[in-house]
Formats: C-alpha cells, structure tokens, sequence
C-alpha cells in the first residue's frame, strides 16, 4: 500500500503544477482581453479634468482665480463619437470658464461638410465670461494626403466660428483685461507667422499662447517671450505600456509628449492630452480638459544660492512682500560681497 502511494504522489504533483500553469495562462488572457477592451471601447472616452496653477509675472489683481479652461484636438470626423464630444462640451461649460481656449484640430477632415458639423458642435458650447480664443491644427488645413496645405479650409473654419462668437487668433494676438492671449498658425500648415506673431502686443503683459505643435518651441524668435504656452497635437501618444514611453509620436521632441514642461527663459510650456483620436485607442493617456487658475508670479531672493526664484502664488501677495521684508536686513549684509546683483533664476 505504501509503494502504491508513493508511485501515485509524483502524480499529484504534475496535475497540480498544470492547473497552475493552464490558470495563469487563461488569467494572463483573461487580463489582456479585459485591458484590450477597455483600452478600445472605454478609454477612449474616459475624460480627465487636470487642473494646474498658472502663475503669470505682472498679472492684474482682478485676473487673480480666472480660470482657463483648455480643449484641444476634437477632431470631430468618422471616427470620434458626435455624443461624445458633446458631452466633454457640456463639461466645459459646467467648469464655468472665464477663458476657453481650444488649441486646434477641430476636424479630421474629408469634405467641406466637416467643417459645419464642428461648427454645429461648437455652437452649443458655453461662452467664456471673458472671451472663447482657439487657433488652427494641422488638421484644420485638410487631409494628410494634401499636405495640411488647404488654406481655404482654415479660412473657412475661421470665418464660420468667428459667427458664433468663437476667435480665431490667426498669427495674432487680443488683450482681455491686461491678459495677452496670442495664437500662431499649425507649425505645419503653410501660414504660420511666428515673429510676427510674438511682436503683437505689449511684451511686459502677461502672456499666453496657443500654439498647437509643441515642436514649434524648439524654433527661433521665443527669446524675448515670457508667458506660458499651451499645445496639443499629440493626443499623448494615446497608449503608453508601463513604464515606456509612448511608441508612436507625431512630434521630434518627444519630451513635450503631455503636461507641463519648464522650458527656458520663464517660459512654460503646457501640452493637452486632447479629447478625440484618429483611431479610438487609448491605454493609460486618459482624453483632457485643462483647467488653469491664473495667479501671480513674484520674485524673493534665496540667499543660500544667491538665486531669484519665482515663489508661485495664488493672489496671496502679502505673503510675498512679508517674505521681502524678512530678507531686507540681511540682504544690506550682501551689499559688499563679491556676488553684488543676484541674477534671477526660473
């Protein structure tokens, strides 16, 4: 009886580790379908609002707390749910932004009908309290197959937005409140003006632009740009594994892929993981609404590294100047030393 079960246990075993692996394999695939569906039929609509305070250097009192609420990338087409988009908007407006600002590729287009279904769309959204500011895509310039080349497109799209109350900034800049709102045509669409662009308006102002490339930053002419800079145009790369980047990028610098970026000379650059998609797919880059609490940027002296850096804050400016008067006195004690004008660092 003894030999008998000592034959039959190695048995046991071997059965034991095959349910084992047959359980993992049938979990392991179980797993991927779950995520592979989810990353086709919920992700893609599962919108995300972020919100990020936005300091900006002299901006007015009465600007302290405005929101701007940012879309981007719609792309409302064959492809991207009428519903859907729909429902972000009436999400915009319950949101009730002073500023909405939306950063281009309203339409994957295919036909002249594509710009009035956006239009349509668009028509029902809700106003910002101060103003409703978009720019061009690559998108809104025609197919891939023309080039994004089609100017009558764009001036289309313009002209019909402009009619429900919508502002294109094409190449130009309009000041709401002291705030300086600019827009710059796609980087790859064929009128894009950017010296003239950044040369609209009082330099000093707080400064925004709506820039649909985040590649266009790379270029010359932003040296004497102070402000922000808000982006789209790379949906995020829509599908990030774990720990990767994203595999696919419609841009070189694959460090502005989404979310904000410092970039030199007190510039920020914010880049909006936008709403719709050219094929409905996403996996860990959830679809966004941007919402930015506009505050003011003041300057104190850190005097352990003898470097000015901007102490961001949200309209509270007697925190700031109680933290100068703090540092008045020993700042007189600097007045000899080698090192006699800080410089300012961001």
């Amino acid at each position: 009886m003894t030999e008998v079960e000592d034959l039959r246990e190695p048995s046991r075993r071997t059965r034991s580790r095959r349910h084992f692996l047959k359980g993992s394999i049938f979990g392991g695939l179980a797993a991927c379908a779950a995520t592979g569906s989810w990353a086709f039929l919920g992700a893609p609509h599962n919108v995300e609002v972020v919100r990020v305070l936005m300091p900006l250097r002299n901006l007015p009192e009465s600007l302290v707390g405005k929101r701007i609420v940012q879309i981007s990338d719609l792309h409302v087409g064959p492809i991207v749910s009428r519903d859907y988009l729909r429902d972000c908007l009436e999400l915009v407006s319950s949101l009730e932004p002073d500023v909405v600002a939306i950063t281009g590729d309203f339409v994957t287009y295919d036909g002249p009908a594509r710009v009035d279904e956006a239009v349509s769309l668009l028509a029902d959204i809700q106003p910002g309290k101060l103003a409703t500011v978009a720019i061009t895509g690559n998108h809104d310039f025609g197919s891939s197959r023309g080039g994004f080349a089609n100017r009558k497109v764009a001036d289309s799209l313009t002209e019909k937005l402009d009619e429900i109350g919508i502002r294109m900034l094409r190449n130009t800049a309009v000041e709401i409140e002291g705030l300086r709102l600019l827009g710059v045509d796609d980087f790859w669409g064929p009128t894009h003006e950017l010296s003239e662009t950044l040369s609209s308006g009082n330099a000093d102002q707080p400064s925004v632009m709506l820039c649909h490339n985040p590649d266009f930053v790379d270029q010359p002419g932003w040296e004497n740009y102070r402000g922000w800079i808000l982006s789209g145009h790379t949906h995020g790369g829509q599908v990030r594994l774990p720990f990767c980047k994203p595999p696919i990028l419609p841009i070189r610098n694959h460090d502005y892929t989404a979310g904000k970026v410092k970039l030199p000379g007190d510039r920020t650059l914010y880049v909006n993981r936008g709403l719709g998609y050219l094929r409905k797919v996403r996996l860990n880059v959830r679809p966004e609404i941007t919402v930015f609490s506009l505050s003011r940027a003041a300057w104190i002296f850190d005097l352990r590294t003898l470097k000015g850096r901007a102490l961001l804050q949200a309209g509270q400016t007697e925190a700031v100047e109680k933290s100068a008067s703090n540092h008045t006195a020993e700042l007189r004690n600097f007045s000899s030393s080698s090192v006699s004008s800080p410089r300012r660092f961001c």
